[in-house]
């Protein structure tokens, strides 16, 4: 299929600037498109929250929301000079990532449809496929004939990246460490290869992301995805070139053992990673022996269970099915279990007994946590009674206590959605004297503050976001923003936002309570 990589541009910067474990209120708007800021754009902090990293030992990590005019300068630059292009086209040659930016049908790969430690959802016709089973058989190919799987880990990729690799990617070290000393005894010189200029100057444009630092990307936009992947495909073509056979999701390895030489394997790793500025995470470091990738077709366990109506020990039996597989270490099952459900809706009149094995995986898995918000929300605003909204409340103030952001953001948006918080509660309070400014957004914009909540914002809002909402809503002033924000090249286009009528969080409906 030809591919548009205007309109896959277009999407990637749209899609990839609000991570996708977000509720659905956080959406970038096309028109912000077309009020790119100056190069010398203001430098503001980006918007950090953290999340749960979805794994057995329950560890979690920063996700960052760039500053909007930084964001949108880098996509000027890209879109202009083609990089999206460039970039995809050289991840497409590896054969052991399974972390592709493009699926099949050019659509934008999300975590849930890659491969990854984790199960993909069954989805219906219409929707994006799953590629689980898929990649499974791909990689038991590949082991063919091996005794061990050798499992590494980069350890802190994005935020131990040295951005001024980025030319690397294409060029590769060598080539790249040759035209950066032509750089430096004559910057103009005709003799300089133009693909390492371009990219020495996308460095120089994501930096403005972050502050400027030459460590690290942000995590939590697609921009950062594509480098990345592009700079671990360039390192697959020296491991490869070594004689290693492995496969790869971001980075994450699993490395085919013939010969019993681990030791040697790991050298030659650390040896190739360490060019480009990486190094391996040895406390991650685990050894599989034969048999390889034995697990459950779960998609079919799933699709026995949803072709019929459920009745009362069928919607036990089902949950009880993935409950029990998760116990004895089928990791993601829950997960899966929850992903598939939104995907293709179980059919059951047992709506109380559903919603409680859902209030029961809110409450014990942070790690699906998010589905079960969803599927909360998906069964209407009058499924969930006073003693839910209570248990909610209740258990929105723990992980506002423990600074769980991503998990409050979503039991906040889960009782909004449902009609089951209101003005007075105690919980709004407690929520705007805290540091989650992606849950006071929410409130603001859903209209569920008084006047003395919106003044506590007023005086302690600190990331451009909530400010910026603040400011459209005419509870700052403009001078007021530009101090508390730093805002003073960039001051035109949030003007231009603002009379526009773009917001970075928007429900269908205002609801008042």
């Amino acid at each position: 299929m030809a591919r548009d990589y205007d309109k896959i541009t277009k999407e990637i910067t749209l899609v990839g600037f609000f991570s996708e474990y977000l509720p659905p209120c956080f959406k970038l708007n096309k028109n912000v498109l077309f009020n790119t800021p100056p190069e010398n754009c203001d430098l503001i902090p980006p918007l950090c929250f953290s999340m749960s990293r979805f794994n057995a030992t329950n560890g979690r990590r920063n996700i960052f929301i760039p500053e909007i005019g930084s964001y949108l300068v880098s996509y000027n630059y890209i879109r202009s000079n083609g990089i999206i292009k460039e970039l995809i086209t050289f991840c497409d040659k590896s054969d052991v990532s399974f972390s592709n930016i493009l699926g099949p049908d050019n659509s934008i790969m999300t975590h849930e449809q890659s491969y990854n430690n984790d199960y993909s959802p069954v989805r219906s016709e219409d929707d994006s496929p799953s590629f689980y089973i898929q990649n499974i058989c791909k990689k038991l190919i590949k082991a063919s004939g091996a005794n061990k799987i050798l499992k590494l880990d980069i350890s802190n990729c994005f935020s131990s990246f040295y951005v001024h690799m980025i030319p690397a990617i294409l060029l590769g070290y060598e080539k790249t460490n040759e035209e950066y000393k032509k750089s430096l005894s004559n910057g103009s010189s005709v003799t300089i290869d133009p693909t390492y200029l371009k990219y020495r100057k996308l460095d120089d444009i994501l930096r403005k992301q972050n502050l400027n630092r030459t460590n690290g990307l942000l995590v939590g936009t697609l921009y950062s995805k594509i480098i990345i992947e592009g700079i671990l495909c360039r390192i697959d073509q020296e491991l490869l070139a070594e004689g290693i056979k492995f496969s790869r999701y971001v980075d994450d390895y699993e490395v085919y053992i013939f010969d019993d030489q681990e030791d040697k394997v790991i050298s030659s790793f650390d040896r190739v990673l360490k060019r480009y500025g990486f190094a391996l995470n040895s406390e991650k470091i685990e050894t599989v022996d034969y048999p390889f990738y034995v697990t459950e077709n779960l998609q079919k366990i799933f699709k026995d269970f949803s072709s019929t109506k459920l009745d009362t020990p069928a919607i036990m039996k089902l949950f009880n099915t993935f409950l029990t597989m998760e116990k004895q270490g089928t990791k993601g099952a829950i997960r899966f279990l929850l992903k598939s459900i939104e995907c293709s809706p179980i059919e059951t009149d047992e709506k109380d007994l559903y919603k409680s094995y859902l209030l029961s995986i809110l409450s014990n898995d942070k790690r699906s946590l998010v589905k079960a918000c969803s599927l909360l929300i998906g069964m209407g605003t009058n499924k969930l009674n006073d003693a839910d909204s209570a248990l909610l409340s209740t258990q929105t103030k723990q992980f506002l206590a423990n600074n769980y952001d991503l998990e409050v953001i979503w039991l906040v948006y889960l009782l909004i959605k449902c009609q089951k918080l209101k003005k007075s509660d105690e919980l709004i309070e407690l929520i705007c004297i805290s540091d989650n400014e992606l849950a006071q957004t929410i409130l603001l914009r859903s209209n569920m503050l008084y006047k003395k909540n919106l003044s506590i914002l007023k005086e302690k809002a600190q990331s451009w976001l909530l400010l910026y909402e603040l400011f459209a809503a005419d509870i700052i002033s403009k001078e007021e923003f530009c101090d508390k924000a730093n805002v003073k090249h960039n001051l035109d286009m949030y003007e231009k936002f603002k009379i526009r009528g773009i917001h970075y969080c928007s429900f269908d409906v205002s609801i008042t309570l």
